[in-house]
C-alpha cells in the first residue's frame, strides 16, 4: 500500500518513470477529473483513444481503430493451428493488417512522437486489440525490443463494469491465445504489466451501508444480508406517476426506446423537433446526443453534460422536466429546485492529433463538431449508456439476463438506496462479477509498495532520458540513410546536385556524434554517484554540455533552412523538399529533448514538478515560427499549408508573371483602407465578405505597410499576440476557441500576420 495520494500518485508514474499504469478506481471516485488534470499538466507528448466512438469522444480523444488504423473484427498475434475451429472466420494477423496498413505520413509522425498513449474506458478493451495497437506501434516506431515500441501506456477505467464484448465464434480462435478477453490478458503485457493504482475516495455516494453493498458486489462477496437489503427495494409493478422523476435502466437499446416513445406519446402537447448540426467529420456511430430530438412540454428529460457555464445549474445525469418550447428555444425546471433553465445548444468536438510544424508537439485539430441541445429523453435509458451519469432515483429492470457487472453499474449510478427500485428480484449467485477481474485485481496486494517503486522507477527514467537525448546515433543513421537515398544522374533528379552538400553535413554530425558519445560515458560514471553533491555535479555538467551541443545542433537546422531556399528555385522539387523538412523536424527534436533533459533534471534535483508549461517555457518558438513561415511560403510552387509536414502541389498556384492583371486585388482593398474607409464599407463596395477583405490587408501587415493596431484596434491586437504567446501556436482555430467567438478568423490572421512581423 501507499501513503501518498493514489491520483498523485499515478500523475508521478506517468510523469517520471516509463512503466505502464492501470488507474482503477469505483464509480465516482473521479477517474475523468484526473484525466482532464493530466492532460493539463503532463510533460509528455500525449494522445488518448477509446474503444467505441462515443467513449472517445467524452474522453476528449479518437477511436482506438482510427488512431492505428485497425481493421474490425479479431486480431490474432500469428495464424491459428491448422485444425482449429477457424474455417470461414475472419480473422486479422500482423502480415495481413502490415500489408494493408495505409497510414499518411501526419499519422505516422504523430505515432512516432508520441511518448504516452491513454486508453479510456478500458473495461471494454479486448486483449486481442491492445496486442494490435502494441503490434504497429512497434512496426512503426521501427523498435521491436520494448512494448509498444517504447510508448507508456496509461489505462484508465473500472474492470467491474462493462466487459469486452466477444462472440462466441470469435473466442473459439481467440482461446488458443488468450486466458480471456480482458485487455491485461494481452501478450503485450505479460512480461511488463502495469502498475496498478485504485483511486479510493468516493464522490457520489456518500451512505456507507450503500458503499458497503456496492463494494461486496465489485469483490464477489456479496452476502445474505446484502440480498436481503436488496430485496426491500423489489417492488415488481411498480409505476411511477408523472411527477416521481425516476429513471429506468434496462438492459437494451429497443425496451428503453419504446418505454420513452410510450411515455412521449402519452403527453397531449404538441412535439417539437430540433435537428443537430453536423459540420466536416464526425460519424453518426460518435453522435453524442440525437440527431433529431423529439421533445413536448412536460417530457421528462436527463442533462447528458455538466452545466458549461460553470454555474453547476446541472450536471450529467441530473433529471428534469420541460415547462416551454419553441422552434429555437428549450426552457426547463430540474428536479430538487424552481429555477427554470433556458438551455444554450452545445458543441461537442471530434478532435484529430498531428504534429505542429513549429513547435513539433502533438497538438489536437478540430476535425468535426456536433451541435445540439444536451438533452435526452429520460424515462428509461440503457445501463450501458448510464456509465458516468448520476441518478437520484432510478428503477432498475435488467431481469435475470445480463452480462457481469451491469448490476453494479446499475446500482452504482444511484446517490443513496433511498432512491432505489428493482423491478426483478436478483439472487446471491446472479450477481458475481468476472473472476478473471477478481483475479486480476488480487496484483495490486502482490505488487511491490508503491512508494519504493517511485523512487527506484523514477530515478532510472531519468537515466535512461539523459541518455537518450545526448544520444546522436538515430540522428546519425537517419542522415546516413538519407546520403545515400541520392543515387539518380545528376542531371535526372534536381535532388541530386546536392549530394555534396549532404555529405559534408553527415561527416560533420558523425564527428559532433563522436563528442556526445563521450559524454553519454561521462553520464554513466556521475550517474553511479547517488549523492546531492553527485547530483549537483551532474547537473552542472549536463548544463555545459547543453551549452555545447545545442548551438551545434541548431546550426544543423540553419543549414538545412538554407538549402530548402535553394532548392525552391528549381523546379519538381516538392518531394525533397519534404525529406528536408523531415530531416531538419528531427534535428529540432534533438534540440528540444537536450534542453528538456536538464530543466528535468533540475526540477528533480530541486523537488519541484516539472509540467508542460515548464518545457514551453524552454522552448523560444518566435524565431523558428518566422523561418517556418518563410520556408512555407512558395508562391506558385507548393503549398505547405494544407497538411502539415507534407508538401502539396499548391491548387492555387501564382499565376505567371505576364498573366497577372494589373492591378492585384489586395492593393485595392489597401488603397481604400487608406483612403479612410471602414472594412465593411470595403467589403460593401467590393461585393466581399469581411473576412476576405481581411486576409487581403493582412498580407500588407506581414509586410509592414499597414499597422494591425488601426485595422482591429489594440485591444483585440494585443489579445490576439497573448493568445499566440500563451498557447504557442499560429493555428487560428485554437487561437480562435481560446479567445471565443467575438473574434473573426480574419482578425486572427491579422494579429498572427502582425506576429510574424514582430518576428523578421
Amino acid at each position: 500500500m501507499s501513503e501518498q495520494n493514489p491520483a498523485e500518485l499515478a500523475a508521478k508514474f506517468v510523469n517520471y518513470t516509463s512503466k505502464h499504469i492501470f488507474l482503477t478506481g469505483k464509480a465516482g471516485t473521479g477517474k475523468t477529473t484526473f484525466l482532464r488534470n493530466l492532460i493539463e499538466l503532463t510533460h509528455k507528448k500525449a494522445v488518448i483513444a477509446a474503444p467505441t466512438g462515443i467513449a472517445a469522444i467524452n474522453a476528449a480523444g479518437v477511436t482506438i481503430h482510427s488512431l492505428f488504423q485497425l481493421p474490425f473484427g479479431t486480431y490474432l498475434p500469428k495464424a491459428p493451428a491448422a485444425d482449429g475451429d477457424h474455417y470461414n472466420q475472419q480473422y486479422n494477423t500482423p502480415k495481413s493488417i502490415v500489408r494493408h496498413l495505409n497510414m499518411t505520413s501526419s499519422k505516422r509522425k504523430v505515432l512516432i512522437d508520441m511518448e504516452l498513449l491513454i486508453i479510456d474506458e478500458v473495461s471494454m478493451l479486448r486483449a486481442d486489440l491492445l496486442d494490435a495497437i502494441d503490434m504497429v506501434l512497434r512496426y512503426i516506431r521501427r523498435n521491436n525490443t520494448a512494448s509498444f515500441g517504447g510508448v507508456q501506456v496509461l489505462f484508465i477505467g473500472d474492470l467491474h463494469q462493462l466487459p469486452p464484448v466477444v462472440k462466441s465464434s470469435e473466442w473459439n480462435l481467440m482461446g488458443q491465445f488468450y486466458n480471456s478477453a480482458y485487455f491485461f490478458d494481452a501478450l503485450a503485457l505479460q512480461n511488463n504489466p502495469p502498475i496498478y493504482i485504485e483511486l479510493e475516495k468516493i464522490y457520489r455516494q456518500a451512505d456507507q451501508l450503500f458503499i458497503n453493498l456496492l463494494n461486496n458486489l465489485r469483490n464477489n462477496e456479496v452476502t445474505a444480508e446484502d440480498v436481503a437489503l436488496l430485496d426491500k427495494y423489489y417492488k415488481a409493478d411498480f409505476k411511477p406517476t408523472v411527477n416521481d422523476k425516476y429513471i429506468t435502466l434496462t438492459t437494451h437499446n429497443n425496451k428503453a426506446d419504446t418505454l420513452n416513445k410510450e411515455r412521449l406519446e402519452e403527453l397531449k402537447a404538441s412535439s417539437y423537433l430540433y435537428t443537430a448540426k453536423i459540420e466536416n467529420d464526425f460519424s453518426e456511430y460518435a453522435y453524442p446526443a440525437e440527431h433529431i430530438l423529439e421533445l413536448k412540454r412536460g417530457a421528462q428529460v436527463m442533462f447528458i453534460k455538466n452545466d458549461p457555464t460553470g454555474e453547476q445549474r446541472f450536471f450529467n445525469g441530473k433529471i428534469a422536466i420541460v415547462t416551454e418550447l419553441r422552434t429555437d428555444m428549450i426552457e426547463v425546471q430540474a428536479e430538487g429546485t424552481n429555477e427554470k433553465i433556458i438551455l444554450e445548444k452545445y458543441t461537442w468536438k471530434n478532435i484529430k492529433y498531428s504534429t505542429d510544424k513549429v513547435t513539433g508537439e502533438i497538438t489536437e485539430e478540430l476535425a468535426g463538431t456536433f451541435t445540439q441541445y444536451p438533452l435526452k429523453l429520460a424515462w428509461a435509458i440503457t445501463v450501458h449508456k448510464s456509465q458516468g451519469l448520476t441518478f437520484d432515483k432510478a428503477i432498475i429492470d435488467i431481469g435475470s439476463a445480463f452480462a457481469p457487472g451491469q448490476i453494479y453499474v446499475a446500482l452504482s449510478r444511484l446517490r443513496s438506496l433511498d432512491g432505489l427500485i428493482l423491478t426483478s428480484k436478483i439472487s446471491g449467485s446472479g450477481i458475481r462479477q468476472d473472476q478473471n477481474v477478481s483475479f486480476f485485481s488480487k496484483t495490486k496486494e502482490s505488487q511491490l509498495s508503491l512508494d519504493q517503486q517511485i523512487v527506484t522507477e523514477s530515478d532510472a527514467f531519468l537515466r535512461s532520458y539523459l541518455l537518450q537525448c545526448f544520444d546522436l546515433t538515430p540522428l546519425d543513421n537517419y542522415v546516413y540513410e538519407h546520403v545515400h537515398s541520392y543515387t539518380k544522374d545528376i542531371n535526372k533528379s534536381a535532388k541530386q546536385k546536392h549530394v555534396k552538400w549532404a555529405g559534408q553535413l553527415l561527416k560533420d554530425l558523425t564527428e559532433v556524434k563522436g563528442n556526445a558519445n563521450k559524454f553519454l560515458s561521462q553520464i554513466q560514471r556521475m550517474y553511479a554517484v547517488d549523492t546531492p553533491e553527485g547530483r549537483k555535479a551532474l547537473l552542472e555538467r549536463t548544463i555545459a554540455a547543453e551549452n555545447y551541443f545545442n548551438p551545434i545542433v541548431v546550426g544543423f537546422s540553419k543549414r538545412i533552412f538554407e538549402r530548402m531556399e535553394l532548392v525552391k528555385l528549381d523546379k519538381q522539387v516538392t518531394a525533397y523538399l519534404t525529406e528536408l523538412l523531415e530531416m531538419e523536424a528531427l534535428f529540432y527534436d534533438q534540440y528540444k529533448k537536450i534542453r528538456k533533459a536538464t530543466g528535468m533534471l533540475n526540477s528533480t534535483i530541486n523537488g519541484t514538478e516539472f509540467t508542460k508549461k515548464d518545457v514551453t517555457a524552454l522552448m523560444s518558438q518566435a524565431e523558428r515560427a518566422a523561418t517556418m513561415a518563410k520556408v512555407f511560403a512558395v508562391p506558385g510552387k507548393l503549398d505547405f499549408t494544407a497538411k502539415k509536414g507534407k508538401a502539396i502541389k499548391s491548387k492555387t498556384a501564382a499565376p505567371k508573371v505576364e498573366k497577372e492583371p494589373k492591378i492585384d486585388t489586395k492593393e485595392v482593398s489597401l488603397e481604400m483602407l487608406k483612403a479612410g474607409k471602414t472594412l465593411a464599407e470595403i467589403a460593401s463596395e467590393r461585393k466581399m465578405v469581411i473576412g476576405t477583405i481581411e486576409g487581403h490587408l493582412a498580407f500588407y501587415v506581414a509586410k509592414h505597410e499597414v499597422s494591425a493596431k488601426d485595422i482591429i484596434g489594440k485591444k483585440k491586437l494585443d489579445k490576439i499576440l497573448k493568445a499566440i504567446q500563451d498557447l504557442k501556436t499560429l493555428q487560428m482555430n485554437p487561437i480562435r476557441e481560446h479567445l471565443g467567438r467575438d473574434y473573426t478568423f480574419g482578425e486572427i490572421k491579422i494579429g498572427v500576420a502582425a506576429h510574424l512581423a514582430e518576428g523578421e
